[in-house]
């Protein structure tokens, strides 16, 4: 089994790469073709929203079905038609079905995020879900750097166009996978009751609201609107690559790390360090005004943020049963995809109104409540500390 990890891993790889190659350039391509800032959260929240609708009872049915490669071919061939359909007919409507069809893709997540936890023992779940973050941001953070150079030198459409590719490429290698069904006893495949109960399970509920506030941020600011501020200092879209390139760049260091960082200060510390991260490099964002302070203040959030996911997908299945992870996770990814909804449409009404300063000002305002948040769900036991 262990043989076929570098296969999975670099169908994660592609995976995220397929739906990361053009997200620099969604925002900016969208405000060129005339779209106001309403209907660029709108698409920018259409990823997030979609998830939110999707992610649950997809888990439910991989978990009543005991299967999940199947899930993450299906959410490869959405990644290629995500692309294709902007490279096919570029407008705002296209652009919003795509982001649309990617979500689809997204949701998917949540099976490949149990089958790669499969392959460990159930105490190396952060460490195992460290790794998988791992390869994820390393096939996001290639796929900026190589979307960068495509926008600059063959124009933003085949950007797209190559998404499609890269998507159709992990599609046929994923049958290569092997997948590793949970251990039940014959008969004892878990009743749709018993896997709704599990989202009553207090670690689990509170790991998906601190996760709302995560992706608020993160689709508020990096995979929404800091693009187009770096825009409108001039950023060329090789800049835009590589300024997605250094949000996603922290995800390798500190992801693989954050076990360890967890298992010497805890989790109250580990989780409010991230968000107090996070919030500095969003406010920061409002005082920038050459795009080399924007890059800082962008690595700086992007660390909090990396820390912050990676703890709380460990936490949000680390005492869930084999045969019910994926509901869990998919429960867990579901209600955190209306954080990234929610980041990109608050942000688009905040700023057609007061401004992207105030936008951003906001968006700290919401990381300094995740600090808030976690020391009472911890005073109150339904987080381990």
């Amino acid at each position: 089994m262990l043989k076929r990890l570098p296969l999975f891993y670099s169908v994660t790889f592609l995976f995220w790469a397929s739906i990361y190659v053009y997200v620099p350039y969604v925002t900016p391509y969208a405000e060129y073709m005339e779209a106001d800032l309403r209907f660029i959260g709108l698409i920018a929240g259409a990823y997030g929203f979609v998830q939110m609708v999707l992610r649950f009872p997809l888990g439910i049915l991989s978990d009543r079905l005991r299967k999940r490669k199947v899930f993450v071919l299906m959410g490869l061939l959405f990644a290629a038609l995500s692309g294709l359909i902007v490279f096919i007919m570029p407008s705002p409507a296209a652009l919003l079905i795509s982001r649309s069809l990617a979500g689809v893709t997204a949701a998917t997540w949540v099976t490949l995020t149990i089958m790669g936890a499969s392959y460990y023992r159930p105490e190396e779940t952060i460490k195992s879900i460290g790794l998988l973050n791992a390869a994820n941001g390393f096939g996001r953070m290639a796929a900026l750097m190589a979307g960068g150079i495509l926008a600059e030198t063959l124009g933003l459409s085949y950007v797209f166009l190559i998404g499609g590719i890269i998507a159709f490429t992990g599609f046929l290698l994923g049958f290569g996978m092997i997948e590793k069904k949970p251990e039940i006893k014959p008969g004892s495949t878990p009743s749709i009751s018993a896997l709704f109960d599990v989202a009553k399970n207090s670690q689990l509920l509170s790991a998906s609201i601190l996760a709302v506030i995560c992706m608020f941020i993160q689709f508020a600011t990096a995979f929404g609107f800091v693009p187009i501020v770096a825009a409108h200092m001039g950023a060329s879209n090789m800049q835009l690559g590589l300024l997605g390139m250094v949000s996603t760049l922290p995800a390798l260091f500190v992801s693989p790390l954050m076990a360890r960082v967890v298992s010497r200060i805890g989790v109250l510390y580990s989780l409010s360090i991230c968000f107090l991260l996070a919030g500095i490099g969003t406010v920061l964002v409002a005082f920038s005004q050459i795009l080399l302070h924007l890059f800082v203040v962008q690595i700086i959030a992007s660390i909090g943020l990396a820390g912050l996911m990676t703890v709380l997908m460990g936490l949000s299945i680390r005492d869930i049963a084999g045969e019910k992870r994926a509901t869990a996770m998919g429960f867990f990814q579901a209600v955190y995809g209306l954080g990234m909804f929610l980041g990109p449409f608050v942000m688009g009404w905040i700023s057609h109104g007061f401004g992207f300063a105030g936008g951003f000002i906001f968006t700290g305002i919401v990381a300094m409540a995740g600090i808030l948040m976690t020391f009472i769900f911890i005073k109150r036991g339904y987080l381990q500390s």
